[in-house]
């Protein structure tokens, strides 16, 4: 890795990622980007990126131990944790330490609790990392997917009442030979309806879900 560090332990944090695995591509030193909000811009010692997918995966900041319990440290990883929005990937700090197993302490940020010490022999793996966000994106569709159902099944009630309710007001309309459905009014509500189911069956194509599941009200995934 033919890069500049700014500290010798930025390097070597660098090189020991490598060494477990990570591959050089998913390892971005001091890369700029923008907040959720698409104003502010920050620039954290490392993005470990998926470099694929071009997804972010984890955010880690090298700190000297000196400034381990600063309150601009901890507002620094907050403003981080913050930018990413609703990817929900992890903050890690890392500090020298004079530990003979590993030349490193860690530590997990966490929004309420703050820094959180850990074993550094926990740090993930890039396969571990990979893994949890694909987990997330699967337990995020499959919520996605159990909520369309749902909402098409209300909606689904909501229409049968409606044109059960349609019905019955026609017969007892007939009885006083007053006609209420005529042809162009039940194309009509045919097109009504049509309008809106539409939408749902679009949404359940890009969600992949069948639509026999859908209408049996089978949430399965």
């Amino acid at each position: 890795m033919q890069k500049e560090y700014h500290s010798k332990i930025e390097k070597e944090f660098a090189e020991y990622l490598v060494t477990i695995g990570y591959p050089k591509d998913s390892i971005v030193y001091e890369p700029a980007f923008f907040a959720a909000d698409g104003r502010r811009q920050y620039r954290p010692d490392f993005l470990i990126v998926d470099p694929i997918k071009k997804e972010r995966l984890a955010i880690i900041e090298i700190k000297g131990s000196s400034q381990l319990n600063a309150e601009s440290t901890y507002k620094q990883l907050k403003a981080y944790s913050k930018s990413v929005g609703e990817d929900n990937i992890p903050v890690f700090l890392v500090t020298p330490s004079n530990n003979q197993m590993f030349p490193f302490d860690l530590y997990i940020f966490d929004i309420d609790g703050g820094l959180i010490p850990t074993d550094f022999a926990l740090f993930p793996t890039f396969p571990a990392l990979t893994a949890e966000d694909t987990a997330e994106r699967k337990s995020g569709l499959r919520t996605e997917k159990v909520d369309a159902v749902e909402s098409f099944q209300k909606v689904s009630w909501l229409l049968a009442f409606i044109v059960f309710a349609i019905v019955v007001a026609d017969f007892i309309c007939a009885q006083n030979e007053i006609v209420l459905l005529t042809t162009e009014r039940m194309a009509l509500i045919g097109a009504v309806v049509a309008l809106i189911v539409i939408p749902f069956a679009q949404k359940f194509k890009g969600l992949g879900i069948e639509w026999e599941k859908a209408t049996k009200g089978d949430h399965g995934s």
